[in-house]
């Protein structure tokens, strides 16, 4: 079984993948996707142009969620259920939205405090999902160190990285952010140590 997982350091998506993946060996391609060489590679690689991607004997899996899946059918890594599932998808639904604020304002040059409608929608579903997410973040399911709580660790961690929304600085965050920073592999693929 040979593995490579292909992505870039900041991304969030790829860092719960590189959680997950501690304990099993693979390599890491590292792509930078803003520049010519690092986009065409994508584009070879992914038609949906997004990372990560994880290449399992020559064979292309494309999109987190479902590396995750394979990965787990194959290493049986955590049982999941319909909870689980629908968590994983509000912590995906927030992790996009700060991603898509990330892009206008901070690549695409859109003022922070612009009033258009797409970039509020964004900031409004960051905070729908924080506040829907709180109660979990502090339960004791939050301190177990599964496949939801490395989503939640990578989301929340890059959004205060790259200061998207001020959740990033909320307490809760800090709190949740700090029972898990110790752990070795959190802090090999901490974004800021690239």
């Amino acid at each position: 079984m040979s593995y490579v997982l292909v992505g870039s350091h900041p991304s969030p998506f790829v860092r719960r993948l590189r959680l997950l993946m501690e304990a099993i060996p693979y390599e890491f391609k590292t792509l930078n996707i803003y520049e010519a060489e690092g986009a065409a590679e994508l584009h070879r690689l992914n038609p949906t142009h997004q990372i990560p991607l994880l290449i399992d004997g020559g064979k292309p899996v494309w999109d987190s969620r479902v590396i995750f899946n394979h990965l787990n059918q194959r290493h049986g890594l955590e049982k999941m259920d319909i909870d689980k599932e629908n968590l994983l998808t509000v912590m995906e639904r927030l992790l996009d939205a700060g991603i898509a604020t990330f892009l206008l304002v901070h690549r695409s040059g859109v003022a922070a405090d612009s009033d258009m409608m797409y970039l509020r929608r964004q900031r409004d579903r960051i905070d729908s999902t924080y506040e829907w997410l709180q109660s979990w973040m502090t339960s004791e399911a939050a301190n177990q160190w599964s496949f939801p709580t490395m989503t939640l660790y990578s989301a929340l961690d890059w959004i205060k990285f790259r200061e998207v929304h001020p959740i990033g600085q909320r307490s809760e965050t800090a709190a949740f952010l700090a029972r898990h920073a110790h752990r070795p592999v959190v802090q090999a693929t901490d974004p800021r140590k690239v």
